[in-house]
C-alpha cells in the first residue's frame, strides 16, 4: 500500500466550494490510498530500462461504459478504477516511468484523478489520427513517436486478471524486437500483453504509414518473427509456433479478455475468490 501525503495551508470541504484558511500552528494532511502488489522475493526484479504503456483506447461499445473506469474490487469493501490498478502493477514493474495512451473522451477523467509520479499521459499524435490509423496501433505508435528510443511493457486495459507476476515474467523474458505471450486455444500471439522493442515499432509505424498500410501489430511481429526463422501453425500462416519470441503464460487466466459485461461479473468473480483466498 503506498501512501500520496500532501500538506497544505488550507482545504476545501465537500460542502463548500471555498477553500477555508488553515491556522498557522495547525497542518492539513491529505492521503491518497493507492493499493499495490508487493513481489514476493522468487519473482524477478524490475527491469530499470523498460517503460510500461498502459493502452487504454478504443469506445468500449459492447462493454457499455469505457472499460479503463471499471470498479476494480481490491477487496470486499473497497475498490479502485482499473486502469489505476493496472497502472500500479506497471509501475513496480517498470520504475523508469509508465505512459499511458489514451482518447480524447477520457483525457478530461485521467487529469482530475491523481497519477503516480513518473505517469506520463498520450493521447492519440497527430500524425496518427492524419494517417487514419486506429485500434491498438494508434495507441503504440502514439507512444512510440512520444519516446522514440523506448522499450514498451505494453498492457491493454482489457486484462483485468494480470498479476505483478505477469508483468515481471514477461519482462524476464523479453527477447529483442518483439515478444508476446501466446493464447493456448488458438496460438495466435497477444500484441497488447508484450514487449515491443523500438526496432520493432519503428516497422509498425513503417507498415502502418507508409504505402502497405498494414495497421495490424500482429501483423508486423509476425513478419520479424518469420524473419528470425520462428515458424507457424495451421493453415491459416497467423499461428505461432512457441519459442524464445512468442510463449504461452504460465497462467492462461492472465490472458482472460474482457469486452462485455458478461466477461467482466465472470472477471470479478475470479478477483473475488483470489481476495478470498488470501484472507
Amino acid at each position: 500500500m503506498l501512501l500520496h501525503v500532501r500538506v497544505t495551508d488550507s482545504f476545501t470541504p465537500f460542502s463548500s466550494a471555498q477553500p477555508i484558511p488553515i491556522p498557522n500552528r495547525c497542518v492539513f494532511l491529505s492521503f491518497t490510498m493507492i493499493v499495490t502488489d508487493h513481489p514476493p522475493p522468487s519473482l524477478p526484479s524490475a527491469n530499470p530500462d523498460m517503460y510500461g504503456l498502459l493502452v487504454l483506447g478504443g469506445q468500449s461499445t459492447r462493454m457499455g461504459r469505457d472499460k479503463a473506469f471499471l470498479d476494480y474490487p481490491v477487496n470486499e469493501e473497497t475498490t479502485q478504477p482499473l486502469y489505476l490498478r493496472l497502472l500500479n502493477l506497471l509501475h513496480q514493474a517498470c520504475p523508469a516511468g509508465v505512459y499511458i495512451s489514451h482518447n480524447t473522451s477520457q483525457a478530461a477523467r485521467l487529469h482530475q484523478g491523481w497519477l503516480p509520479p513518473r505517469t506520463v499521459l498520450v493521447p492519440d499524435d497527430p500524425r496518427i489520427i492524419a494517417s487514419n490509423i486506429g485500434g491498438p496501433a494508434a495507441g503504440l505508435l502514439s507512444a512510440h513517436l512520444a519516446k522514440p528510443d523506448a522499450t514498451f511493457l505494453v498492457l491493454a486495459v482489457d486484462f483485468p486478471l494480470v498479476t505483478l507476476e505477469t508483468l515481471t515474467d514477461l519482462s524476464a523474458r523479453y527477447t529483442p524486437p518483439v515478444t508476446c505471450y501466446l493464447h493456448a486455444s488458438d496460438a495466435h500471439p497477444e500484441p497488447l500483453l508484450s514487449v515491443w522493442g523500438p526496432e520493432a515499432l519503428d516497422e509498425l509505424r513503417e507498415n502502418a504509414m507508409g504505402e502497405m498500410k498494414k495497421t495490424g501489430p500482429c501483423w508486423t511481429a509476425r513478419r520479424i518473427w518469420k524473419r528470425l526463422g520462428v515458424e507457424t501453425v495451421g493453415d491459416d500462416g497467423k499461428q505461432m509456433q512457441e519459442g524464445k519470441f512468442v510463449f504461452k503464460p504460465r497462467e492462461q487466466q492472465w490472458l482472460f479478455n474482457t469486452n462485455e459485461p458478461e466477461e467482466w461479473e465472470k472477471a470479478k468473480s475470479i478477483l473475488c475468490s483470489r481476495t478470498s483466498a488470501t484472507q
